[in-house]
């Protein structure tokens, strides 16, 4: 349960009031930001960095992004997204065997619009294609998906999302059934994950705090889990 746990932390990191849920940031800016996260699913608890990233646009339209996860769980990552249409963009993130010894490919599609002056909407529809590595511990390909909405009142910003998180292949190491046939292994099942968050920010600065829960007997969650953190941003 523990390694479930620690692999949710990391899966929802992304749930910062998300980046790549919105559009392409001005030609010339950029962002970095920091995430710390804690967690309980019964009796097991997990915590510590749970992403560091920065992005920039080096023309217009295009951004590029370089993330670290998970404090080291997870394999440093750069992407880059383009903005097609104003509501629309597409981009693909490439996850380097570092420290792991997988690679990772996952082409991602942003929908974004805002309703309001003050109310925006954001989605994100994403496939992470992973190679073996050498513990046996990832391969197969997973599915991503999530919906968020802002609120933004001056300085502050109230969001709610919910993610969706699922393994669409079984990979070697998966288990078996009693009859023989190949099952996902734990972890893997469809996991649903709402959150509710609010941002205060000042200047180029922004501090952010989040509270989530996770869902899925077949994504490792026998009990649900609560997950509740801490981001800090700056934009530059």
């Amino acid at each position: 349960m523990k390694k479930v746990l620690a692999a949710a932390l990391i899966c929802t990191a992304s749930s910062f009031a998300a980046w790549d849920y919105f559009p392409v940031i001005e030609h010339g800016k950029g962002e970095a930001k920091i995430g710390y996260m804690e967690g309980r699913q019964g009796n097991s608890g997990g915590r510590g960095l749970s992403e560091f990233k920065t992005r920039y646009s080096p023309l217009a339209g295009l951004e590029l992004m370089s993330e670290l996860a998970g404090d080291g769980h997870g394999n440093h990552v750069l992407g880059a997204r383009y903005q097609i249409l104003p509501i629309l963009s597409a981009g693909l993130d490439l996850g380097f065997p570092i420290p792991s010894t997988a690679w990772s490919f996952t082409p991602n599609v942003q929908f974004s619009m805002n309703l309001s002056d003050a109310l925006a909407l954001g989605s994100n529809v994403e496939i992470t294609i992973n190679t073996e590595d050498a513990s046996k511990d990832a391969d197969g390909m997973d599915l991503s998906a999530g919906v968020e909405l802002d609120l933004t009142m001056g300085k502050s910003t109230v969001w709610v999302s919910c993610d969706f998180n699922t393994g669409l292949t079984v990979s070697k190491h998966d288990g078996k059934a009693p009859d023989g046939v190949k099952v996902k292994d734990e972890g893997r099942g469809l996991e649903i994950a709402p959150s509710l968050g609010y941002i205060a920010t000042v200047g180029n600065l922004a501090l952010g705090t989040n509270v989530g829960m996770l869902f899925g007997k077949d994504a490792g969650h026998d009990k649900f889990a609560t997950i509740i953190g801490l981001d800090f941003s700056v934009k530059f």
